[in-house]
């Protein structure tokens, strides 16, 4: 779907291929708004529409198979998705394609191939997956297949009949909130590395990350003209894109920033901690405007930041300090929101801070962070001073001064 913008409307354009003739036709609708809302109802017209123009052919038929709808879907989606999530899903279509045969016809794969697949991924003896992974498999075929009902060249989606024997989590998921963020000690370790092995750079990086709850990409992205302060004397940092790596390319022009966040909801201003506040001074100083703020000091790293590259290194400060959690960038943002949610900050807040429209992760932390801290409280009330010994009390003290 695009948008093209008239005088006091915007008009929602999308288009399917005429299995009759071979050519793409146009649908619309218009609205008087563009915001998340309207555009997710502009695609279910537009969704709706194709459907039922396609349903009027009487297509669907053709012997089209997965491996050109994949084909198909990945061209589409290259202008649709941020770069990091197409490759993604790029990765886990070919992994598909490469297992299940290039000539399997798409219209002949059936639910119970499906089913049978995605089971044997999650119980394989020797590398069984985990449900989160087999789910974004099972959504990556969805997505093709939708397409293909899209644009004429099948019409079901077998994935709609599969039920998937998902592994029972409840003690992972009962673990898991804990292991998201960082404890203050462990935390404190991980800043001890960096002091240790000289690494300033690593180290700006993580504290950044923990004071902001900024991706990392997000931190590697921002320039000097991201840092703006306000009228009343408060620096914040303009959120605007990511920094990434394009597969594949020239490495001197591997690098670049996205033009927008990673989502809607991402594109945001992120008021800083005096302790940022500083650090940014610190970085922008005798930067251009368009300047990378945070540079990686090692010799080979070209200045640029490499989110796996610094995965890795987080994995050998686990190993190093005894941290028993799977430490990759985002436990810094993890360890944000339970910051914020310690201090009281509403979930609504915290989700505009940290650019989340909806993420169950941080719902999780937020609640799993306000229960403990109700909990202490209710601990507190242990102390909390009876009437009969404040009226003792007190009159132990009017009593003393009669005396």
């Amino acid at each position: 779907m695009w948008i093209v913008t008239l005088k006091n409307r915007y008009k929602f354009v999308d288009n399917y291929k005429n299995p009759l003739t071979g050519k793409f036709q146009e649908v619309s609708c218009t609205f008087g708004k563009n915001n998340r809302e309207v555009r997710k109802e502009a695609q279910r017209i537009l969704d709706e529409k194709i459907r039922k123009k396609l349903t009027e052919l009487k297509s669907g038929n053709t012997d089209i198979t997965f491996s050109q709808l994949v084909d198909k879907y990945l061209e589409l989606a290259k202008k649709q998705l941020a770069y990091n999530t197409w490759y993604r899903k790029k990765t886990t279509l070919e992994k598909i394609v490469n297992e299940w045969g290039p000539n399997l016809i798409a219209r002949k794969i059936t639910s119970q191939y499906i089913n049978k697949y995605l089971d044997n991924m999650l119980y394989n003896s020797e590398h069984p997956y985990a449900n989160e992974t087999v789910n974004a498999y099972k959504s990556c075929i969805s997505v093709v297949y939708d397409l293909g009902i899209r644009y004429g060249y099948i019409t079901e989606n077998p994935v709609n009949n599969v039920k998937v024997s998902w592994k029972s989590q409840s003690q992972k998921r009962r673990d898991e909130i804990e292991n998201k963020y960082l404890e203050d000690d462990e935390y404190a370790k991980i800043l001890m590395y960096c002091d240790e092995n000289k690494r300033q750079d690593l180290k700006d990086l993580f504290i950044w990350m923990y004071n902001t709850g900024m991706r990392v990409g997000e931190v590697a992205g921002l320039q000097k003209k991201n840092i703006l302060e306000d009228k009343d004397g408060h620096y914040f940092a303009r959120v605007n894109g990511s920094l990434i790596a394009i597969r594949n390319t020239d490495p001197d022009k591997r690098h670049i920033k996205t033009k927008n966040a990673k989502s809607f909801a991402g594109d945001r201003d992120v008021y800083l901690t005096p302790e940022t506040a500083q650090m940014a001074i610190r970085h922008c100083k005798g930067k251009k405007a368009n300047d990378y703020i945070f540079k990686n000091e090692w010799p080979t790293s070209l200045g640029y930041w490499n989110e796996s590259k610094i995965n890795l290194v987080l994995k050998t400060i686990a190993n190093d300090k005894d941290i028993h959690k799977n430490l990759v960038t985002h436990i810094f943002r993890h360890t944000h929101v339970s910051k914020l949610a310690e201090q009281g900050w509403p979930l609504n807040v915290i989700q505009h801070r940290v650019g989340h429209g909806n993420s169950r992760i941080t719902r999780q932390i937020y609640l799993h962070i306000t229960k403990k801290v109700k909990n202490a409280a209710i601990q507190r009330l242990n102390d909390f001073p009876d009437s009969d010994t404040i009226l003792a009390e007190t009159k132990k003290a009017e009593k003393m001064k009669v005396i």
